[in-house]
């Protein structure tokens, strides 16, 4: 174990504060989830080798404050650490949390890995592996590396069970999944890997 592993969820969005959204991608921060950002780059008291963050706009802006104050740093983005996109996006186009609640209920119950929703929706196995494998490309790191990963909730809680639980299986992974507790915006929890 020699690579130190920092992950951060990204600030508060507007998804987060149950505003109407359209495309999940592009959900931008609130105006406290930018102030939560640029507090968050000034705090830091560990420098990072290497900066890997989520395609989508939330956790982009959230990273960007950090990644000028640590130019030296190397930028990637990944969409390992995308948000777990369950639920089909064309059906969730311009609804809330709170409308969403009974799906994403419904979607938890079955309790099946292998289950996808719809149209550009990916299956909790997706979610595993991908996981599985940006865990995989931080241990390939140089030892003793610093990197900061700029995520969201669902896919940092997935990466936990892996490090907490790598004899797990796929469907005890899920079972366990929403038992987890969850950080809070720009939170962020750090693992030696």
């Amino acid at each position: 174990m020699s690579i130190r592993l920092v992950l951060i969820r990204h600030g508060e969005s507007a998804g987060n504060v149950g505003l109407r959204t359209s495309d999940h991608r592009k959900i931008p921060l609130t105006e406290r989830g930018e102030k939560q950002a640029e507090n968050l780059a000034k705090a830091w008291e560990m420098t990072p080798d290497f900066i890997y963050v989520s395609p989508f706009q939330r956790a982009i802006d959230t990273a960007l404050p950090t990644i000028g104050r640590f130019p030296m740093a190397k930028v990637r983005t990944s969409t390992d650490l995308q948000e777990f996109t369950y639920l089909s996006p064309a059906t969730c186009v311009n609804t809330t949390k709170e409308e969403r609640r009974p799906r994403v209920d419904a979607y938890w119950a079955r309790l099946d890995p292998k289950y996808v929703d719809g149209a550009d929706a990916e299956n909790f196995s997706e979610l595993a592996n991908r996981t599985h494998h940006f865990l995989e490309e931080v241990r390939s790191l140089p030892k003793f590396s610093t990197m900061f990963a700029f995520s969201h909730m669902m896919c940092i809680t997935c990466i936990r069970t892996w490090l907490d639980h790598p004899d797990w299986s796929i469907l005890e992974r899920m079972k366990a999944f929403r038992m987890y507790p969850f950080i809070q915006n720009t939170e962020w929890l750090e693992y030696q890997v």
